[in-house]
């Protein structure tokens, strides 16, 4: 059973997973043990063996032996979820970390766990036990969430464990307190560390890893903080990324040599390779300027180019068009009015969002289409405080105009933010895709015909000039992209084309160079019929039209660089000759994996440039992650202590969470 990861989520993920004969063994029925110790079966439920959620299956039978019976679809469909999260598991042990798995659960569940088998406890210890649960929530402060998330489960499950092995025992005299788990903390960092270094060191060596890197600063302490993430590929051909460093940024002055030097000291402590790790990074001019001191390759993240192209465009026709200017003082007016007044908020259809501080280019789509789709709720409520002149200032129809033509920018924005699949492909396309959203059509309002104007001159100015070669390349090598069919001028199509094949042949140059057993044995099989992905239409894919159908065959022993080349230009005469079916994902990884044996010289190409990122949204979302670590109740913790709590805190999400100190040095994929 495969899983395929649909373009759509924004991490990439989902699911395909069909039924069978096997779902039997995920199912159960539910009772109880009676006072008398024998055990009673609950007549017309189920429950599923793997989570306990229960689903009722008939009625009670009548005594006229009738029964109304409810189906078992939603249980199916349920049973799916539970062995798709058992496969996705499998496939992490197998593709990242190659170790045993455990039965942890590392993300809050979309169910609730608990709706079965609460039997097992009498009335009292019942009570008692919710009574704690909430008391933990009250005390703390915590979400009802926190209830469900496997990290205070696996907790409780310890101490249950605990409890069973040594007896009744009193708590205080058995947990640890902050000054213990804070260096635990630490602990378990250093760990993840050394074995984060052991695991890039064949992806290194296969020139397989890129990076991303930002600068962040927290609202508390004002401390800077440097954000590396890391991404790599892996023999299978899977895609892998984690955070390795929030290093505290000791410098006052982040000039563009401080900058350099504690990124150099990231590279000498995970022994990456100097010259031969990509990094994407904002256009931030010290981050720029620290890449030119070195050799380093440097791409532009390219959603805070989307970005500068949408803010460009907003300043510009803000300044010389007074209509659009009013409109725009009256969103902003209204945002602020809604959030600093109470009893608004909670009776809109959607809220009326802010703007995003780490991913500002969302903000044009969702401040607009919020306040579009709450339009009517508002005015209502307004009108109820004789408040309603706040939005006289505000066109609907040219709000929603607005909100319509970002909305398609915000499927560009996903196509490039995506970290568990590739991204790097989607930049090109990216770019017509945008044009083709800002092409003048007669029935368009005034604003909304300047603004596309406007549109079309900054995507020329903005994003274009951050289009690299390899961008191009990587666009070529993704099998829907490869005829380029985006590209109407069929001068300037042949032309790109040249300089694309010109470009894979310094690449297969640099790798025969550096690395010549990587391609030292090319094996002919003429026979082989490879497994040729294809350029299906999923939902919600902005490069639909764009996409190719588009497919095979083999290689010969070719022991010199000339005889090289002409494998080089035999397979990529291959690939372009290839035919697509209606079974490819979208992912380049999974089409080059199913061909690395028949046309290999492009595979191991492919597998090199598409673990490069199209943009830096991971180190944003780390931010996210720190701005909750680092809080008011929080704000004494060392810069240690909270580097610690950001990498683990990933980490776990990624399932890599390490195994405890006093056993082998290793990451372990959670449940």
């Amino acid at each position: 059973m495969e899983l395929k990861p649909i373009p759509g989520d924004p991490f990439g993920r989902s699911f395909s997973c069909g039924t069978s004969v096997n779902n039997i063994y995920l199912i159960g029925p539910i009772g109880q043990i009676n006072a008398e110790g024998a055990q009673e079966i609950f007549d017309g439920w189920v429950a599923c063996n793997h989570c306990f959620t229960a689903y009722r299956t008939h009625s009670k039978t009548t005594t006229e032996q009738n029964r109304k019976n409810y189906g078992l679809r939603p249980f199916h469909d349920h049973l799916k979820e539970c062995k798709a999260k058992q496969n996705k598991v499998v496939n992490n042990i197998q593709s990242s970390v190659s170790t045993a798995s455990s039965s942890k659960t590392s993300t809050q569940p979309s169910i609730s766990q608990f709706a079965y088998n609460k039997n097992q406890l009498n009335e009292n210890l019942a009570a008692k036990l919710k009574d704690a649960e909430l008391k933990f929530v009250v005390a703390g402060s915590h979400s009802f969430n926190t209830l469900e998330n496997g990290g205070l489960l696996d907790l409780l499950q310890v101490g249950i464990e605990i409890g069973a092995k040594n007896g009744l025992i009193n708590i205080k005299d058995s947990f640890y307190g902050r000054k213990t788990i804070r260096q635990e903390a630490i602990n378990k960092f250093e760990l993840f560390v050394s074995s984060i270094r052991s695991l890039l060191d064949e992806p290194v060596k296969r020139h397989c890893v890129a990076a991303t890197c930002d600068l962040w600063t927290d609202d508390m302490v004002k401390r800077t903080y440097l954000d590396f993430t890391v991404f790599w590929t892996d023999d299978n051909y899977g895609l892998h990324h984690c955070l390795l460093r929030c290093k505290h940024f000791a410098n006052e002055t982040k000039t563009a040599i401080n900058i350099w030097s504690e990124i150099e000291q990231i590279f000498k402590g995970f022994d990456l390779s100097f010259g031969d790790t990509p990094i994407v990074t904002d256009q931030g001019p010290n981050m720029v300027a620290a890449f030119k001191l070195t050799d380093e390759a440097r791409f532009p993240c390219m959603a805070h180019r989307c970005n500068t192209t949408i803010e460009t465009v907003w300043n510009r026709l803000d300044t010389k068009n007074t209509q659009f200017s009013t409109f725009n003082t009256a969103i902003k007016d209204i945002r602020k009015y809604v959030q600093q007044s109470g009893g608004i908020q909670e009776n809109l259809e959607k809220t009326i969002k802010n703007t995003s501080v780490t991913r500002p280019w969302r903000s044009y789509f969702n401040v607009h289409d919020s306040l579009h789709t709450s339009y009517e709720q508002l005015l209502t409520i307004l009108r109820h405080r004789n408040e309603q002149h706040r939005l006289y200032q505000i066109d609907p129809v040219l709000l929603g105009a607005i909100a319509d033509l970002m909305k398609s920018f915000s499927l560009i924005f996903d196509s490039l933010e995506f970290a568990n699949v590739p991204t790097f492909q989607n930049v090109v396309p990216s770019y017509y895709m945008m044009k083709n959203y800002v092409q003048p059509n007669k029935n368009d309002l005034f604003i909304i015909a300047e603004l596309k104007v406007e549109l079309l001159n900054s995507l020329e100015e903005k994003y274009a000039p951050s289009i690299t070669e390899l961008h191009w390349i990587a666009s070529f090598l993704d099998p829907s992209f490869k005829n380029f069919s985006f590209i109407d001028d069929l001068e300037y199509l042949d032309k790109k084309k040249k300089t694309v094949h010109k470009g894979i042949h310094i690449l297969a140059t640099d790798l025969f160079d550096q690395s010549n057993s990587t391609f030292s044995s090319i094996t002919q099989d003429t026979s082989t019929s490879a497994d040729t992905p294809s350029s299906k239409r999923f939902k919600q894919d902005p490069f639909a039209d764009f996409r190719q159908k588009t497919a095979s065959p083999s290689s010969a022993v070719f022991p010199t660089k000339r005889a090289w080349t002409v494998e080089l230009d035999r397979q990529i005469q291959i690939y372009e000759n290839f035919q697509l079916d209606s079974d490819y994902n979208n992912n380049p990884l999974s089409f080059w994996k199913n061909q690395k044996d028949a046309i290999n010289m492009l595979a191991n190409i492919a597998k090199s440039l598409f673990v490069i990122p199209a943009s830096s949204a991971e180190s944003e979302r780390h931010f996210s992650i720190a701005g909750q670590i680092v809080t008011e109740q929080r704000s004494l913790l060392d810069p240690d202590t909270i580097e610690a709590l950001v990498v683990l805190k990933e980490a776990y999400i990624n399932n890599m969470w390490p195994a405890s100190v006093t056993s082998s040095k290793k990451i372990v994929t959670l449940d």
